[in-house]
């Protein structure tokens, strides 16, 4: 009999917390934590009476207690949001990136538009995407957007605004810029073509720059770049480059290093 009271009181009260303590603590914890309290004041509560009534420090030390207990609830607080909206962040930064991952590769308006979006909530957050490889993002505007350390290879971005945005310290490999807006974009230590040793034909190694207009681009420190990388370009009038590198286009292709051509975007 006492071994089926035993099983019955246990039951009772498995069916309890996962009934009524469980959910609160998935959906309401302040709550939770409230009623926790109210139980744990209602059994001290009794024990201290004696000390109410017969130690007249007691209220005193009671309430430096109290305000101590406050103040360190606070800083704790403050400290479990700080730490609470980093990790949130991180999984909105994931988010996105994992829905750019998903796209990629996709050739429609609706991937190009979900992924240019994602790219600007990436960047609101401070971030940049980590890979556009393979991207479908012809005649898109990504002016100003923030690409530093991205890798585009094979990415199709023929005809996009880029005016302002960076590019810095990014893996181009065989991506498409041609006809693409690249004004005052930054490409310092950019890597232009694909890395040496990686299998792919002989016209497939280099970055697509046909038409495109690099007018006061920042081509400082870029790597695996060569006059004849930007033959095919617009121009290139007032972009930044190395000293080797500017010499060597002004010796092939001085025609890009002038003001002749006219700017196709503001």
């Amino acid at each position: 009999m006492s071994s089926s009271s035993s099983s019955w009181s246990e039951l009772f009260s498995l069916n309890i917390v996962e009934r009524r303590i469980a959910p609160l603590r998935a959906d309401r914890p302040v709550l939770l934590s409230f009623l926790v309290f109210l139980v744990l004041a209602g059994a001290i509560a009794p024990l201290s009476l004696d000390y109410w009534t017969g130690d007249p420090e007691f209220p005193v030390n009671l309430i430096a207690e109290v305000h101590g207990t406050l103040l360190d609830l606070l800083l704790f607080g403050c400290l479990l949001l700080w730490f609470d909206q980093k990790a949130e962040r991180r999984r909105r930064i994931e988010k996105y990136i994992n829905a750019i991952r998903d796209l990629l590769g996709w050739e429609s308006e609706m991937a190009t538009y979900r992924i240019v979006g994602n790219i600007r909530r990436l960047n609101r957050e401070g971030a940049a995407p980590e890979t556009l490889k393979n991207a479908y993002l012809t005649e898109t505007d990504l002016k100003g957007a923030d690409l530093s350390e991205t890798s585009v290879h094979k990415a199709d971005l023929s005809g996009t605004n880029l005016q302002n945005a960076d590019l810095s310290d990014a893996y181009l490999g065989t991506a498409d810029f041609s006809g693409a807006n690249l004004q005052k974009v930054d490409f310092s230590g950019a890597h232009f073509g694909v890395f040496a040793g990686m299998a792919a034909s002989e016209d497939e190694q280099e970055t697509v720059l046909t038409g495109a207009n690099l007018r006061g681009a920042d081509l400082r420190g870029i790597r695996s770049a060569t006059a004849s990388t930007f033959a095919e370009a617009e121009t290139l009038f007032k972009a930044r480059l190395d000293a080797d590198l500017e010499a060597e286009i002004e010796e092939k292709y001085p025609e890009l290093l002038e003001p002749h051509a006219a700017t196709r975007r503001g």
